[in-house]
């Protein structure tokens, strides 16, 4: 057991040390996914010209702060493993790595892990500076914070595994890319990033809150906004648990049927 914190504590180690060396770079990552940030634009602007200032309960500062809180929350839990594996399988990096004395899902795990850590802080601060300009507040109940974290490490996860899972598809096909960006507007629509959920018809809504999307993005958004209770983030963890372990027995099936067709070929 020791033997192997040792391994991870060293990869982790040398994965942050690599973000170090591409700091301009993460900025320049958290810079351009700005979708929640034009969406909050539009929201406030639709807000601003309705009768009594307000769109289904939300004022100008209630969007602005719900959808600062989704880009907050879309920063913690981005994920662009598909991109690496999809290029690792197809040029054959894969395989130095299979000799390595850990799986390389570890590898990418905590390289993604060791970048959230680097830029947290630039992130509160550009939520500061936006909060500031959009006149955005949060609420004062602190234990919604911790759950904010917790919630977002496991959708993290959950969506680390199912991207992980995509990018493996790349042992079957020419490019797993495409999975990715279908998979992606499915998280972005029921995730709440271009509307609060409830903005959404009926319909939509009981679908969505069957899968990962509302609880890994929407709920914490809303949480950090005062939209939503600790009751309502239970809920959300015991359903991003279950989707664990879904997406963890997917990932194990189809990792060890690809690596059979990847020996096969000769790679």
């Amino acid at each position: 057991m020791s033997h192997t914190l040792r391994k991870i504590r060293v990869i982790f180690a040398t994965q942050f040390a690599q973000m170090v060396e591409y700091r301009a770079e993460v900025i320049i990552w958290m810079l351009s996914g700005t979708l929640s940030l034009i969406m909050m634009l539009v929201w406030m602007a639709q807000a601003e010209g309705s009768p009594g200032g307000q769109v289904n309960g939300y004022s100008p500062a209630e969007f602005a702060s719900y959808f600062l809180s989704t880009w907050f929350v879309s920063q913690l839990i981005v994920v662009w493993v598909t991109y690496e594996l999809d290029f690792d399988i197809r040029q054959g990096q894969l395989s130095p790595k299979l000799m390595r004395p850990l799986d390389p899902f570890w590898i990418h795990y905590l390289g993604h892990l060791s970048e959230r850590l680097f830029r947290l802080l630039p992130m509160l601060g550009l939520v500061t500076v936006f909060a500031w300009l959009s006149g955005a507040r949060f609420t004062s109940d602190w234990r919604v914070y911790p759950t904010v974290f917790a919630l977002a490490f496991l959708g993290f996860t959950a969506r680390f595994l199912w991207e992980y899972t995509v990018g493996l598809l790349a042992f079957w096909t020419e490019s797993s890319n495409a999975f990715h960006e279908l998979l992606w507007l499915a998280y972005a629509a029921l995730g709440g990033m271009f509307a609060p959920l409830s903005f959404y018809p009926s319909w939509v809504q009981n679908i969505a809150v069957w899968t990962p999307f509302p609880y890994m993005l929407g709920l914490p958004a809303q949480l950090l906004a005062g939209k939503a209770t600790l009751e309502q983030a239970t809920r959300g963890v015991l359903v991003l648990l279950a989707w664990l372990v879904i997406f963890a027995a997917l990932r194990l099936l189809v990792w060890r049927t690809g690596l059979k067709k990847y020996g096969a070929v000769g790679a």
